[in-house]
């Protein structure tokens, strides 16, 4: 048996698989957000701990497999910032990936380098998400938390320290620091140089997603009901390893992974950099001597998450109570709705946006809406948004020559037949699911199969492990019509754009 932990931003999942790659057993623990203001995203990593817990208990008591486990690996949710203290302790809350406070942060870095002279190490452009300008953000302005740090880490290295009491991290996590030499997989001296950031910051152990960064403590392991001593391995960022969990480990292989955010993903031979600076990230793979790229929608499935908690509240608690799942009433109702919503489009820019537009005062848009929409015009809307957006870096794809005929799908987004259509619709391309549905905690156990030694590569362990187990084809009709909407799609930003920037202005004066 492999443990997989993915440490979410809604939750921590853990899946237990078997050496045929079957899954035996999860557990789940849901993880609050907090925003003190707009744009701003925190999260308590203690909270983590006890989520991780919650998750791995009912995985282990519920199966009576947890002392059969050869070795945990982790996927987490990137770009987060885990400042340490001398004990290890948080500083503060960790600004999560969502966070966009660091804009200013952002200009003051392009005015140090240009990305003339920082893409050719970091691969990415610098943006709100990335480590570099949230550790400036909290020196300029928590100064008394700052000269607490003495180390920051990522999500899932913070849950692998508290299991191991190790502290490491590894090339995908970090390859979206800001920090490191992407195409050479260590740290740079020059970026931490010039952004005057302490070297000493970045654990000491940078290590492939494959390698071990400590033993599982006595004391933990009788806590959660698995070995003593079995290797943690590093794991990856929850892409990169949701890569692994789908089988997108050879070049020309694309995933979609609808969660709280949304991203398109694919494997490469070397750094992908797109010198057009449309906010396409670049890291190196959880497959060692492969890179990977991606691009982001912040809140993807977490519009609909949105959806559900304010429109569906009362349904939620309702359906809860009779053990049934809101998401499946809101999406018996898009269904109802035809292709296109009759015109209904929804811009899923609730807390800003990342791939293509880079922008973090847009803000979320219903268009259209007329006395004709009702629930399953809405519902199914925020679905097609959610995908449009998703489109925008599958075109990226295309314009740089990658095949996109077949998608493999991942996360939430691909448990709903209806939302898989709207994928093979939207995207004109065959959407396939795999065997493993929890892609991303998939990944994080094949990777510690990998890392305990059991395959001898992350390829041969994923055409081991993995099967396609669906296949949805795109509908020639519905395909027209998005073709058509997404048109409308592309051009409201460029419209809005504008008046995003004066509203965020407005909304800064009131808000204290």
């Amino acid at each position: 048996m492999y443990l997989g932990i993915d440490s979410g931003t809604s939750g921590i999942k853990a899946v237990l698989i078997d050496e045929k790659g079957e899954d035996r057993a999860s557990g789940y623990a849901e993880c609050d957000v907090v925003s003190d203001r707009p744009g701003w995203a925190e999260q308590d990593p203690r909270d983590w701990w006890r989520a991780c817990k919650e998750a791995v208990t009912q995985a282990t008591a519920s199966s009576g497999l947890g002392m059969e486990v050869r070795a945990i690996g982790f996927s987490g949710q990137m770009q987060g910032s885990v400042m340490l203290d001398k004990d290890g302790e948080p500083t503060g809350n960790c600004l999560l990936w969502l966070d966009q406070r660091s804009t200013q942060e952002v200009r003051e870095i392009n005015g140090i380098m240009s990305p003339d002279e920082y893409l050719p190490i970091t691969a990415n452009d610098c943006l709100t998400s990335l480590w570099a300008p949230k550790i400036l953000w909290v020196k300029k302005h928590r100064p008394e938390e700052y000269e607490r740090v003495r180390k920051v880490c990522f999500t899932k290295d913070y849950l692998a320290f508290r299991l191991t009491g190790e502290i490491a991290t590894e090339v995908s996590d970090a390859s979206l620091s800001f920090l490191l030499d992407v195409p050479g997989r260590c740290w740079s001296d020059v970026m931490y140089g010039r952004l005057g950031i302490p070297r000493d910051f970045a654990p000491d152990r940078l290590l492939e997603s494959i390698g071990v960064v400590g033993q599982l403590r006595k004391d933990v392991a009788g806590e959660l009901g698995l070995p003593a001593g079995i290797p943690v391995i590093a794991g990856g960022g929850d892409q990169p390893a949701g890569g692994v969990g789908t089988g997108i480990v050879r070049s020309g292989v694309i995933g979609v992974s609808i969660g709280t955010s949304g991203v398109v993903f694919g494997c490469v031979d070397a750094p992908l950099i797109d010198r057009k600076h449309r906010a396409l990230y670049s890291m190196a793979h959880s497959v060692p001597g492969k890179w990977s790229f991606l691009g982001l929608v912040l809140a993807a499935g977490g519009s609909f998450k949105w959806l559900r908690d304010t429109v569906f509240a009362d349904e939620k608690a309702a359906l809860a109570a009779k053990g049934q799942d809101v998401y499946d009433h809101m999406t018996q109702l898009a269904a109802q709705a035809a292709p296109g919503s009759e015109g209904l489009t929804f811009l899923p820019y609730l807390n800003g946006e990342k791939t293509p537009i880079d922008d973090a005062d847009a803000r979320g848009v219903f268009f259209g809406l007329s006395q004709r929409h009702g629930l399953p015009e809405i519902c199914r809307s925020v679905m097609e948004g959610a995908t449009f957006a998703l489109r925008e870096t599958v075109d990226i794809c295309r314009e740089y020559g990658f095949p996109v005929e077949e998608i493999r799908a991942n996360g939430g987004g691909a448990k709903s037949a209806l939302w898989r259509q709207i994928q093979a619709d939207i995207f004109g391309a065959q959407v396939v699911t795999m065997n493993i549905e929890e892609g991303t905690a998939a990944g994080a156990a094949i990777l510690a199969a990998v890392g305990a030694g059991d395959y001898g590569s992350v390829e041969e362990a994923c055409d081991t492990l993995l099967k396609a187990t669906s296949v949805t084809e795109p509908d020639a009709r519905a395909v027209g019509v998005y073709n058509d909407y997404y048109e409308t799609y592309k051009d409201l930003y460029g419209a809005l754009r504008g008046q995003f920037a004066k509203q965020a202005e407005k909304v800064a004066k009131y808000i204290e």
